[in-house]
């Protein structure tokens, strides 16, 4: 199954390299096809792989840590708060490098609080979860709103942006992005047995050695960075770290050394399909922001669950 999902992965690389407003034969291309694919095609593929690693891995860690199988970056507000973090950055003038770090802080501002909300008598309540995630949602995308029609000059391209796409990329983008994907998956690997004990109530692992709170802590600091760095180079791409983990544990199990590699594997094999068609769905060259694709994916997929799970929500 492994080397059957990394083979598609392969051709799914290839294939959306190839397609797009102009269809390249990588056996009959001219100079002008080979420079398009190998400037403009491969970076942007390779990138959203990258990008949909972070968001996969990023969504198994949260449903883990926030034992909430609805969490992931954007439901429980962490990816607005991102976006809420890197527009202000935008808006201010800051220099492009700042912009990341902006996005982590507010996100992890943003994380912390709906988790604090959500926690009650030491256990956290899912729905109250989602509720503060949604409010979260509502008032970073209202501070939003009013940076757009205040700084309406700086930021004639926000909208487009908020959207989710890979709009501009480059090399050096990519570097960064992977940089930060490898710190944080092997961050996570050196704690994937603790993070098997996370599921477990925090009393009984505490009674096995685990640090909840400091475990805990980390895991969200990491996520939300790999959220953080992703927004502030795509804008808001939803529902992807929510649709993949779920796939990984169905196929693969929950162990969290299993359903890191499978989400991040998975994460990037969605994305790098959801940027072939937002790029060829459109006749005549126009391209749709790719955040809406996904919307729309794991909108139907939020509804899923939220039909089969919620007896379990309301009644424990």
């Amino acid at each position: 199954m492994k080397k059957l999902l990394l083979l598609i992965f392969a051709l799914a690389l290839v294939g959306s390299c190839l397609i797009g407003s102009t269809a390249i034969n990588p056996l009959d291309a001219s100079p002008i096809e080979r420079d398009i694919l190998i400037s403009l095609r491969l970076p942007r593929v390779l990138f959203s792989a990258v990008i949909g690693a972070m968001l996969g891995l990023s969504g198994s860690v949260y449903q883990l840590t926030l034992k909430n199988p609805l969490a992931d970056s954007f439901t429980t507000g962490a990816a607005s708060s991102s976006a809420l973090g890197a527009v202000l950055a935008i808006a201010f003038g800051l220099p492009l490098a700042l912009v990341p770090i902006c996005a982590l802080v507010t996100g992890l501002i943003g994380l912390l609080t709906v988790y604090r909300l959500s926690k009650t008598n030491g256990v956290i309540n899912p729905v109250t979860m989602i509720l503060a995630g949604v409010v979260m949602n509502i008032v970073a995308s209202a501070v939003i709103s009013f940076a757009k029609y205040f700084f309406e000059d700086s930021l004639s391209s926000i909208v487009f942006w908020l959207m989710g796409g890979f709009f501009v990329v480059d090399w050096g983008k990519l570097l960064l992005c992977a940089t930060v994907l490898v710190i944080a998956y092997l961050l996570f690997s050196t704690q994937a047995l603790q993070l098997n004990l996370l599921a477990l109530d925090e009393h009984s692992a505490q009674s096995l050695g685990v640090n909840v709170d400091r475990l805990r802590t980390l895991a969200f600091v990491v996520a939300t960075a790999l959220v953080a760095v992703a927004v502030s180079h795509t804008g808001i791409i939803g529902f992807v770290g929510l649709i993949v983990p779920h796939v990984a544990r169905s196929l693969f199990g929950s162990d969290m050394r299993q359903n890191m590699f499978y989400s991040s594997l998975l994460g990037a094999l969605l994305l790098v399909l959801a940027d072939a068609a937002a790029r060829t769905i459109i006749p005549g060259g126009a391209e749709l922001p790719v955040g809406i694709l996904t919307a729309l994916l794991g909108g139907v997929f939020f509804l899923y669950l939220l039909q089969t799970r919620r007896e379990r929500f309301w009644h424990g």
